[in-house]
């Protein structure tokens, strides 16, 4: 019988899990450790909650760890790999070369296009039609190391959320990869750094439309890329106004100012630079989502009023 690759597994979010799954159920491999983020407060009692990875490794009988990973832990597990999805720390250098085989990362994007920490929602916003994972060998810097291989899948017209999903399935491909290149069967391949794109964490500030700036069609795909968090937001009467649904909008606009809401056809359009977008569903802080023809029965001011 074969011996099974030992290695540990370093991941946080619920993108992490379909590839802890697979590696666990693989007959060819041990998990024999797991680290991940410390737990953290949230939700409106501030309780400590523990990272999904963590609840899915305790659930399968697998030593979670929560502090830095360190040369000397590592070198303890005897390890073949160390595989990484999502963690959201940095490893130390002196880490990297421990493992038998080397640290193996899933990186969500077909790099070298979108390194750093928003891969899924910038290949959305800069209107990639596919994306999928690189397999790499973990470098110094940043999602730069040499790919092992690469899965795609078609975006369409996939909001984060659902092309998260998709993505997170991939990483059943995980003891596939691993297992070729023990095996000596899967090369390395330089990334090509003149191709390298970059992309930095989303913040809550990303969402809000800007009417001065944004086209039709960056709003639209803001509202895919931003599904879940931080959503598509704009402001009226002072007040944050979610953007739940929207269309592109196909009759004429008139001469009317950026940001301006007005009513046709029984429809609620906004003015954007290079034309209009409809509204379908907004949601007013603090308020029920509506369709936007009753929202704006609801509040006379809103046909006519410029958004922020």
């Amino acid at each position: 019988m074969a011996k099974k690759l030992k290695i540990a597994f370093a991941g946080t979010p619920e993108f992490a899990i379909p590839s802890l799954r697979s590696l666990i159920a693989d007959e060819g491999i041990e998990v024999v450790a797991v680290f991940t983020q410390p737990d953290q407060s949230a939700g409106r009692g501030n309780r400590l909650t523990p990272p999904p990875i963590k609840i899915f490794a305790e659930e399968n009988g697998i030593p979670v760890f929560q502090k830095k990973i360190d040369a000397s832990k590592i070198q303890k597990l005897n390890l073949d790999f160390l595989a990484v999805v999502a963690f959201g720390m940095i490893l130390p250098s002196e880490v990297l070369e421990v493992p038998r085989f080397g640290c193996v990362n899933l990186h969500a994007s077909l790099l070298p296009k979108f390194r750093g920490a928003s891969p899924i929602q910038s290949a959305i916003l800069s209107g990639e039609a596919k994306t999928g994972v690189s397999f790499m060998r973990i470098s110094e810097q940043l999602d730069a190391g040499d790919i092992f291989a690469q899965f795609e899948i078609e975006i369409g017209k996939k909001n984060a959320e659902q092309l998260s999903v998709e993505l997170a399935k991939l990483g059943d491909k995980f003891p596939e990869v691993l297992k070729k290149i023990a095996r000596g069967k899967l090369k390395a391949t330089p990334q090509n750094s003149a191709e390298a794109t970059s992309c930095s964490k989303i913040r809550k500030a990303d969402g809000r439309v800007s009417w001065e700036e944004d086209s039709a069609e960056i709003i639209l795909r803001k509202l895919r890329a931003f599904a879940g968090w931080p959503s598509v937001f704009t402001s009226f009467q002072g007040k944050i106004l979610k953007l739940i649904e929207l269309e592109s909008w196909q009759l004429p606009v008139g001469s009317r100012q950026n940001g301006e809401v007005f009513a046709e056809d029984g429809k609620i359009g906004v003015k954007v630079v290079d034309g209009a977008i409809e509204l379908k569903k907004v949601q007013l802080a603090g308020k029920k989502v509506l369709p936007a023809a009753e929202f704006a029965r609801g509040e006379r001011g809103f046909v006519g009023a410029k958004l922020r």
